[in-house]
């Protein structure tokens, strides 16, 4: 789905394996470089969790686990950044402040610009943030590099393919207006994807024998939307 920052989007399952590519996974306890006891995707073991020395816990849950250690970043991007974010640009921008710090999102040049509605400079603003002092000489790390370039490509990856709107906030509002008009839709016109927008997505492609083969909470098929502006103009 496609939100502004006020709304409540969190990362994708494909989102936590990207940042999982990168910060690597363990499921046994181990010390990191501090000497912190540390599980699963960089998760630093809290006094109140229970973790035994040897045990490996699953796959799944060093990524539910790692759902939650996100969340910080997810709500600074909710707070920070105001323009619209497609799934794939919020996984990216999750990326970078779980690996940078949440700061990221008020202070690097490459949000500042996103907040101006630059989206296609982004990428390359994030370059600048591959760099670490090294015996005093800022030096490019290759690692560092690397992961700014695949968050630029995770960023500016489409959704869909032609023929598919990915929604907005404000064509996410257009469309529960229009279903609305229809007496399909009684929600808020909040530009919110939920339970009453699918519902209401859903029986008009029925009415309208259109095929919703892909994830409707990220967008629907053009024909849709000009079927809707159609029946209410």
């Amino acid at each position: 789905m496609i939100v502004t920052g006020e709304s409540k989007m969190k990362t994708s399952q494909s989102g936590l394996e990207f940042i999982a590519k990168w910060e690597g996974i363990i499921l046994k306890p181990y010390n990191d470089v501090a000497g912190l006891r540390t599980i699963g995707v960089g998760h630093l073991i809290r006094s109140d969790e229970d973790f035994q020395d040897g045990v490996a816990i699953t796959t799944e849950r060093a990524y539910e686990i790692l759902a939650v250690d996100v969340a910080k970043c997810e709500s600074a991007i909710q707070k920070t950044i105001s323009v619209d974010l497609t799934q794939n640009q919020f996984d990216a921008l999750v990326s970078f402040g779980f690996n940078c710090g949440v700061s990221v999102y008020s202070t690097s040049t490459a949000c500042k610009m996103l907040n101006a509605g630059n989206y296609n400079s982004f990428p390359a603003n994030l370059m600048a943030w591959s760099k670490a002092r090294i015996n005093g000489v800022v030096t490019t790390v290759p690692g560092l590099a690397a992961r700014r370039t695949a968050e630029g490509q995770l960023f500016t990856k489409p959704i869909f393919e032609e023929g598919f709107v990915q929604w907005t906030h404000s064509s996410l509002q257009e469309a529960q207006t229009m279903l609305h008009k229809l007496g399909l839709y009684s929600r808020g016109i909040d530009g919110v994807w939920g339970p009453g927008t699918a519902g209401a997505v859903k029986v008009f492609a029925d009415q309208m024998n259109i095929s919703l083969s892909q994830d409707t909470s990220y967008g629907v098929p053009k024909d849709l939307i000009d079927a809707l502006r159609t029946k209410t103009s």
